[in-house]
């Protein structure tokens, strides 16, 4: 690589960028699509350093340090809040990018860009297609289909996947030398691939305790739970929407290791079917229909 992203994983698509920088064919848009925690963020946030640095994206000159802060007058970041991004936001964020700048480039980083109204879509696209001076657009999002099409037709997408286990593994063993190896395996096994939650499980031992006795609850009641036991269960889950989604991701991972190891045809099949029970669960959910009752249809699958 020739620069030190200092990020975990993505080599092909870290080359993919340094590519672009190296041949001089810089986008003016891109867009990082992939899972929560995955590292797309960092790496958005890395390509603002590289673009804005006088010494080669150095990691200590001032300019990198006030990026690391939000605090660069010609990079304007804006985090995920949850919170849907509105019209009045663009129309100031555009007019920041409009004054004169004293840097390499106008850079605008929006995390999570599928939070956008669309009013908000509507004006930011009009910047899109007429960028004035050296902008570049710098988006993250969870899923493709989150995005406006006209959106995501102008910007150069690139795919971010989960980690293997082994990337991970090699990853978290040079950063966490004195942490035991099993205790490392179970981090892995909880995050999901995702290299930013399993540095945050390691870093957070509540966490890691309350996932890992969720990974042990899902043991339960598939191998031993009763049909009321697995109902009140979902019923007491469904009252918390951010533990349902981490119980729907566990679950999932649950059984595609069941599926994949398994060597009995109608234990992979039966694996096979609660996954697919799952998935149009979790595209039920993004729908808002009723939480309680598409987790019992899940449980059900069991």
């Amino acid at each position: 690589m020739l620069y030190n992203w200092n990020v975990i994983g993505h080599d092909k698509e870290l080359a993919r960028l340094e590519e672009d920088f190296t041949n001089d064919n810089i986008h003016h848009a891109y867009l990082f699509i992939g899972p929560e925690k995955v590292g797309k963020f960092r790496v958005a946030k890395a390509v603002c350093k590289i673009l804005q640095c006088p010494n080669n994206f150095c990691h200590k000159c001032p300019i990198c340090i006030q990026i690391e802060k939000k605090c660069h007058a010609d990079t304007i970041e804006l985090e995920d809040d949850g919170e849907s991004i509105k019209l009045e936001t663009i129309k100031d964020i555009i007019a920041r990018l409009s004054m004169t700048s004293q840097s390499r480039y106008k850079v605008l980083l929006i995390q999570g860009i599928g939070r956008l109204t669309s009013e908000a879509g509507n004006c930011l696209l009009k910047t899109l297609e007429d960028p004035q001076g050296k902008t570049i657009f710098l988006f993250t999002a969870g899923q493709l289909r989150d995005i406006l099409p006209t959106i995501a037709s102008r910007m150069r997408i690139i795919h971010f996947k989960k980690l293997h286990d082994d990337i991970l593994n090699k990853a978290l063993r040079e950063l966490y030398p004195d942490v035991e190896q099993e205790t490392l395996n179970q981090a892995i096994i909880l995050s999901l691939g995702r290299s930013g939650r399993a540095i945050q499980l390691l870093n957070n031992p509540e966490m890691f305790q309350e996932l890992h006795e969720m990974y042990d609850k899902i043991k339960f009641l598939d191998e031993k739970a009763g049909a009321a036991t697995r109902m009140l269960e979902m019923q007491e889950l469904a009252q918390d929407p951010q533990r349902t989604k981490t119980f729907l991701a566990l679950l999932t991972h649950y059984f595609r290791q069941k599926m994949l190891n398994s060597k009995v045809a109608q234990e992979r099949i039966r694996a096979t079917n609660v996954i697919a029970a799952i998935h149009r669960g979790i595209d039920l959910l993004a729908r808002n229909i009723n939480t309680r009752l598409l987790l019992e249809n899940i449980i059900l699958s069991l």
